[in-house]
């Protein structure tokens, strides 16, 4: 189905440049502000082009756009009307500026004629200190590489172009723009003054930049180290897409021990014979024992931001003067000024150069070369746990053998054994905040490694993944994506799963239903002097998921894994809700 578009307004111009650039999708919900705009956007969908995603809650749909842009490499975009509309979607976008999601949010606002007089639901800047009056373009401000709003109709077309170049520039983020509703309903006879936007925001997204000089001295540091017969470790985060084989190339010469980040999980098989572990919270005592090994004598710490849970709370047995910095953008720099070295490159091409020299001095003869033997690494072990569900032979659990409990309510340990097994490895899975983060850091490993997706470190948002995973879903259809989530968090934004159940996606929520906020009552537990309640409402969520369409199931033994139908509900064509009762008492290994 395929129409030309005829531009009347400036919402039809807008809509013009997002097909221009391929966007599948806009998220957000409807109101007085942007109707011209929507009413633009179902013209696009009558042409097979954009489709309009109607959330629930504004903030769902910046997890979900964010979701989407993640998992797809396009923009996600959010529309929401004035006020509460745009007051609603701040924690999303901030996290999407956490996570570096290429997002566009479009805010309504009160016609320009109005501005400052206290109009329903008005947001607009500069107006003083009225206290009807909010300041969506202040309160966006921190959370946007670009954050405008639109004056005068004649700013529209330059200031949408530098918000979607932005966006995709390195480090990619949300960019905001707050258009008032005179203007997106105003009459527009220009043509697109940018024909070539789709081009421009290509090359915003590829450009790439590296510090040669550093790098030059980086492999002089490398090859020093290792001549004096020291190892070289590596702590790998989660910004280094795309560079997994070259990385793992690298360490394999050098038979580097790899320790990763929370997130940085998602970066290296688990079952490799080098990998050590998780280094922070919830982590294993192998990967804290591979960097206090007095025979490391360099750590390149690649890809991280190094916030406080990726590090231990900036633990000195990685946070010292061995530290070598490796990031594509300068930005996190300033958390390691104790490092030897900082380089700045995109992970793929820094260690490229620095295979390419190790090559050259192992054949001149300068390094040992039985330090490059690939024979003496033991693949098999890894390889035979692997297949059979268990954890990695090299890493240290705290308790070795709790996958295997059989007692109920459900260990969350045995729980991560179950997701391991019994979803194939296509599966995308996504760890919500809480103590979902600490049992999958510890506990979960799959070869499929690229498929383990967890919150960010930083906003660290409760009920991040319903939405999240949903967005995922949209960008790669047929999949199945797994929410894991408490059920705290679920009550914050699971009725995005009327979404899924629209969508017909093979979402499965699942739910750690400990009966209480379990992160904040471990951590009380653990360091608190009083004694506080942190009780949730008991809650039937398989009612609530079946009164919306949904599917569900309740699971409260071990056993009850056995009686589901995990391939079809895999393949189901709507989402299902697994409301899983763990034990509420099972700390998780919060300190390692």
């Amino acid at each position: 189905m395929s129409e030309t578009q005829e531009i009347t307004t400036l919402s039809d111009l807008i809509v013009a440049y997002l097909e221009q650039i391929g966007v599948e999708y806009v998220f957000g919900i409807a109101g007085g502000h942007v109707a011209s705009l929507y009413e633009s956007l179902y013209r696009s969908e009558q042409r097979g082009k954009i489709r309009t995603i109607m959330n629930i809650h504004e903030t769902g749909a910046a997890f979900m756009a964010a979701g989407y842009a993640l998992e797809t490499g396009k923009l996600g975009v959010c529309l929401t009307t004035a006020g509460p509309g745009a007051t609603n979607i701040v924690t999303g976008v901030a996290e999407a500026y956490a996570a570096h999601a290429p997002l566009l949010v479009i805010t309504g606002q009160t016609a320009l004629a109005t501005a400052g007089k206290g109009a329903l639901q008005e947001c607009t800047p500069y107006q003083g200190n009225f206290p009807d009056i909010i300041d969506s373009i202040g309160m966006l401000e921190h959370c946007t590489k670009y954050n405008s709003l639109i004056t005068h109709p004649k700013q529209l077309q330059g200031k949408l172009a530098t918000a979607l170049i932005s966006a995709h520039q390195p480090l990619q983020a949300p960019v905001h723009l707050g258009i008032p509703a005179d203007i997106l309903r105003a009459p527009c006879s220009e043509a697109l003054a940018y024909p070539n936007l789709s081009t421009l925001v290509t090359k915003a997204a590829t450009t790439s930049t590296i510090d040669n000089r550093a790098v030059t001295e980086l492999s002089d540091i490398i090859i020093e180290v290792l001549a004096k017969n020291k190892k070289v470790a590596l702590f790998i985060g989660y910004e280094c897409d795309g560079a997994t084989e070259t990385i793992m190339q690298f360490a394999e010469m050098i038979h580097a021990p790899i320790v990763t980040s929370l997130r940085g999980k998602s970066r290296v098989n688990p079952y490799h014979p080098l990998f050590k572990g998780v280094f922070g919270v919830g982590g294993h005592k192998t990967a804290r024992d591979a960097l206090l090994d007095e025979s490391v004598g360099l750590i390149l710490a690649v890809g991280t931001s190094l916030g406080q849970m990726g590090t231990k709370s900036w633990d000195g047995m990685l946070m010292n003067e061995k530290l070598v910095h490796i990031h594509h953008s300068t930005i996190y720099f300033p958390r390691s000024p104790m490092a030897r070295l900082q380089v700045q490159g995109r992970t793929g091409e820094v260690f490229q150069q620095l295979i390419a020299t190790l090559k050259i001095d192992l054949t001149e003869g300068k390094l040992n070369s039985l330090c490059f033997d690939n024979s003496k690494l033991d693949y098999k072990a890894g390889e035979t746990c692997a297949a059979n569900y268990l954890p990695p032979p090299q890493i240290q659990l705290n308790i070795p053998d709790a996958h295997q409990n059989k007692s109920s309510p459900i260990k969350p340990q045995r729980l991560m054994y179950e997701l391991m097994r019994r979803f194939p490895a296509e599966t995308l899975l996504l760890i919500d905040n809480g103590t979902a983060v600490e049992w999958t850091v510890h506990y979960h490993f799959w070869a499929n490694f690229e498929n383990y997706r967890m919150i960010t470190t930083g906003p660290c948002s409760m009920g991040w993944s319903p939405g999240s995973a949903i967005g995922t879903a949209l960008g790669k259809r047929g999949t199945p994506v797994i929410s894991l989530v408490g059920d705290a968090s679920y009550l914050m934004y699971g009725h995005e799963i009327t979404v899924a159940v629209t969508e017909k996606l093979p979402v499965i929520f699942i739910i750690l239903n400990d009966g209480c906020y379990g992160a904040v009552k471990h951590r009380n537990h653990q360091i608190g002097t009083i004694p506080l309640e942190f009780a949730v409402i008991p809650t039937d969520f398989v009612m609530m998921a079946k009164s919306v369409g949904a599917e569900g199931y309740t699971l409260r033994n071990p056993e009850d894994f056995d009686t589901l139908d995990f391939k079809a509900i895999c393949q189901r064509q709507g989402p299902t809700v697994l409301d899983v009762y763990i034990d509420a008492d099972e700390a998780p290994p919060i300190d390692q």
